[in-house]
């Protein structure tokens, strides 16, 4: 009698992925969207285990994640599967009417090039600043399947060789993804060569959520790993739950796909981070900001003793979370915390010229004192 082939033995006879280790720039990619067939290994490359299942993905889709072609598929590639997927949306026809035929905006398609980047020489570091693409073209089908006009957030990498760069960036939204080549600017990917005409000394770079990669290029030993930012940063873990956006005290942080933090609004106070609960947001040296379980986070605390009654905490708080009271002498008043109200921002520490309050948590931060008292300078 034959055995029944199981399902170890289907897998294995199947079509098969492979990965070019030359080609692979451990993006991470393929391992973050098909963790059931690929892996980064000790080289710093993507494999793909010695048995997947090819079926569990439409093929195509796993390929064109890859910025750099890397991937390749022993079968037949199928057209795209997500348009199929999709509902067409009544009365499309009407919205997509006045686009037809209107030339599309010349900086956005650089932008799906990677062509607008711009190159700024400063006394410590070149800053090299590209700006990827924020709309999805007009084509016919983003009306016919009723998808977004705002262009969700790419996939980047940035490789340093020398004093050459290369950016690649990449359509992650898998069905923006679909989109890709139905109109002849508009491809799936990019790659940036950029050369830097000096002696550079590592870099460090980041990708925020109005789709703006910065990179730093750095003139002297030494500045790359002692370089702070001038902010904190939201991470591509971000949810957009709003969080961060409703305790931070300078109301710093924006929303969108990803939040964003204003470099010239944030005081580096952490309070964002500590309140995300899902890791998403580093502090000015790209270290992360723990979590806090909302019951943990502690508040502030009055030292009665050296209050003089300022004033200055009640009147900087933005959550209204310090009232004056009374003392027990019945003459002077001091300061008092309604713990409901308290983000554990820092501010009232900051303010206080008597010590008088603070707030007891590890992340205690350099200079945020003068960060804030350059926001008040400046009109806030």
């Amino acid at each position: 009698m034959t055995e029944s082939p199981t399902l170890q033995d289907s897998v294995a006879k199947a079509e098969r992925f492979a990965v070019d280790p030359h080609l692979c720039i451990a993006c991470d990619a393929c391992c973050q969207d098909f963790p059931e067939i690929f892996f980064m290994g000790q080289d710093a490359k993507a494999h793909t285990h010695d048995v997947h299942d090819s079926t569990l993905y439409n093929a195509r889709t796993v390929v064109d994640v890859c910025p750099t072609a890397a991937i390749s598929y022993t079968g037949e590639l199928p057209p795209a599967e997500d348009l199929s997927k999709l509902e067409e949306v009544p009365g499309w026809e009407l919205e997509w009417a006045p686009w037809r035929g209107v030339e599309q905006d010349p900086l956005e398609r650089d932008r799906r090039y990677g062509r607008d980047f711009t190159i700024e020489e400063e006394e410590d570091f070149v800053r090299v600043t590209v700006q990827f693409p924020t709309k999805v073209p007009a084509v016919r089908d983003r009306f016919r399947y009723g998808l977004t006009s705002v262009m969700p957030i790419y996939g980047n990498h940035v490789v340093q060789d020398g004093n050459v760069f290369q950016i690649y960036g990449w359509v992650k939204d898998p069905k923006i993804r679909a989109l890709c080549h139905t109109t002849n600017s508009f491809p799936g990917q990019f790659l940036t060569t950029i050369e830097v005409k000096r002696t550079t000394f590592g870099h460090r770079f980041r990708f925020d959520g109005h789709q703006k990669l910065e990179i730093l290029v750095f003139k002297k030993p030494g500045l790359a790993e002692s370089w702070q930012w001038r902010s904190h940063f939201i991470t591509e873990k971000c949810t957009a739950c709003t969080i961060c956006e409703r305790v931070c005290p300078t109301n710093a942080i924006s929303g969108g796909e990803r939040f964003f933090i204003d470099p010239d609004l944030c005081i580096n106070c952490s309070v964002c981070g500590i309140y995300c609960p899902f890791d998403a947001i580093t502090n000015d040296r790209d270290t992360l900001v723990t979590h806090i379980k909302p019951k943990q986070v502690p508040k502030a605390l009055v030292h009665e003793e050296l209050c003089t009654g300022c004033e200055f905490c009640v009147d900087v708080c933005p959550f209204e979370a310090l009232e004056m009271k009374l003392d027990e002498d019945g003459f002077n008043r001091i300061a008092t915390v309604i713990e409901k109200n308290c983000t554990s921002c820092k501010l009232c520490e900051q303010v206080c010229i008597k010590d008088a309050i603070e707030i007891p948590r590890v992340q205690s931060f350099r200079d945020i004192g003068m960060s804030f008292m350059s926001y008040l300078s400046d009109g806030h």
